[in-house]
């Protein structure tokens, strides 16, 4: 029989809000502490920039990869945000089996704040890996150029598209049996996406077949986006719009999903 935690409906709004920035510290400063994720997290990355760069920068950007970076830079940061979702997904199949999530559902809390709490965490990991990026890139000529207030939307289109991948990741390490499934059904897609979209070129510069594709990738509307808000290289609006409308029907989608799927466990455990 499960423990004495009550439904989820018996506590407020404020509790479960106390509840999930309580869970989400013990994930940011487990995520500060673990050499190896802030390694995948934010040295990857900008080994990834600094290595296009050097391949790319002078052939797509001119000499010394100038414009390129205006480019790059956002793709990096964003392809970040999606890659980092293993670490979301991993983490969180890894309490669910460890005995976190056990001790959790016989305590006295709401039984969305350890979904939420674990979303808020990797969203202020997203935010953390896009600053560090973001200041790394200044080295290779990458510069906010629209002003204060749209180098905040630069970072909130960050958080916008991370989000997509975070409540993914949830779903996913719900429903797999093992890590190396997590690992895979979130590593893959995250790489296919980069390389069919227009963060490496503009979407024009494919082929003809592959437009469509590229277009209508996720990453290429949040990447467009991001060029627009920090070196003006673009339109802003429609593909703010775009990613916001991926971001919006993921979430519609997945995070109803999670819930079932957690809620589903509850059940399996308690029988």
């Amino acid at each position: 029989m499960r423990g004495g935690a009550p439904a989820a409906g018996r506590e407020g709004p404020a509790a479960t809000a106390a509840e999930t920035l309580l869970l989400a510290g013990r994930g940011v400063r487990r995520y500060l502490r673990s050499p190896q994720q802030l390694v995948n997290t934010v040295v990857m990355p900008l080994v990834l920039l600094f290595m296009m760069l050097a391949v790319f920068g002078g052939i797509v950007g001119g000499a010394g990869g100038g414009p390129y970076v205006e480019r790059l830079a956002p793709a990096v940061v964003l392809f970040a945000a999606a890659s980092g979702a293993v670490v979301t997904g991993v983490g969180f199949h890894l309490d669910l089996h460890t005995g976190l999530a056990d001790r959790l559902r016989t305590m006295p809390i709401s039984r969305a704040s350890p979904l939420l709490g674990r979303m808020a965490a990797d969203l202020a990991r997203v935010l953390i890996t896009a600053v560090a990026s973001s200041a790394a890139a200044h080295v290779a000529g990458f510069r906010f150029t629209q002003g204060p207030l749209a180098a905040l939307g630069f970072f909130a289109v960050v958080l916008a598209f991370g989000s997509i991948f975070m409540w993914v990741a949830l779903v996913i390490a719900l429903a797999a049996r093992s890590v190396q499934a997590v690992n895979t059904a979130l590593t893959m897609p995250a790489t296919f996406l980069l390389f069919f979209s227009s963060g490496f070129a503009p979407v024009d510069a494919f082929p003809g077949f592959l437009r469509p594709l590229v277009g209508a990738n996720p990453l290429s509307s949040a990447t467009d986006a991001a060029i627009g808000l920090s070196s003006g290289g673009g339109p802003v609006a429609v593909p703010v719009l775009q990613t916001l409308a991926w971001a919006l029907a993921v979430t519609a989608v997945a995070a109803p999903l999670a819930v079932r799927l957690y809620r589903r466990r509850d059940v399996v455990v308690a029988a």
